[in-house]
């Protein structure tokens, strides 16, 4: 079961964006990953460190897991997987994991529209939000608000906080869709996909202002 996992890591996007970042890089979901597997925490140690580095003499990081909390696994370098985290009060939390302290979390392919409906929020100092509305037939109607740099006082102050936003229609495919707000590949396009408890969101960075994103995990407020 495992290996099918692992597999299911490969699986290549319907988008068009870069390519894969460098092995020890590991900072949430960008546009460059390819594929994405959720995971729980395993029984084993009661705290699972983040790890700096995908080696074994890697740093611990202070964030850790317990049992049963889940990730998305965004790729892998040798035995240990770019696991992304967001929790209840919204704070987002990136690192690597071994991955035998892992056990995978079925993915649900078959799922109904309704549940997808919802408002959807990721990390709380992006202010990403993402709102889903529409019926059992039609397609979903999304819109979507983010911004970058307003957890600075000084861009506060200055006027300098960047925004973005999403809006689109679009059916899904199962647990999976596509979005875009136009045929250009300058224009916001995005892919989403509900894992575990998340919705996970890749845009390809063209959905606002500079340096703003709706890439991550998000959790339903409602």
């Amino acid at each position: 079961m495992m290996r099918a996992f692992l597999a299911g890591i490969a699986l290549a996007s319907s988008l068009a964006f870069p390519a894969l970042a460098a092995d020890d890089e590991c900072q949430g979901i960008f546009s460059r990953d390819t594929g994405f597997a959720a995971a729980e925490v395993g029984p084993g140690a009661a705290r699972l460190n983040f790890l700096d580095s995908p080696r074994a003499n890697s740093t611990q990081a202070q964030a850790f897991l317990v049992p049963g909390d889940v990730v998305v696994i965004s790729r892998l370098a040798g035995g240990y997987g770019c696991a992304s985290y967001l929790n209840t009060r919204g704070q987002a939390t990136t690192g690597w994991l071994p991955m035998d302290a892992l056990r995978p979390v079925l993915e649900q392919r078959k799922v109904a529209p309704a549940r997808w409906v919802g408002t959807w929020r990721g990390n709380r100092g992006l202010d990403q939000e993402v709102r889903i509305a529409g019926g059992d037939t039609g397609p979903l109607h999304i819109t979507g608000s983010a911004s970058w740099g307003r957890m600075d006082p000084d861009r506060v102050s200055r006027g300098a906080v960047n925004a973005g936003s999403l809006q689109a229609d679009a059916r899904p495919h199962g647990n999976a869709l596509s979005l875009a707000e136009g045929d250009d590949e300058l224009e916001c396009h995005a892919r989403m996909l509900l894992l575990g408890p998340y919705l996970v969101v890749q845009d390809n960075l063209r959905c606002g202002g500079m340096n703003v994103t709706f890439s991550g995990l998000y959790r339903r407020a409602s």
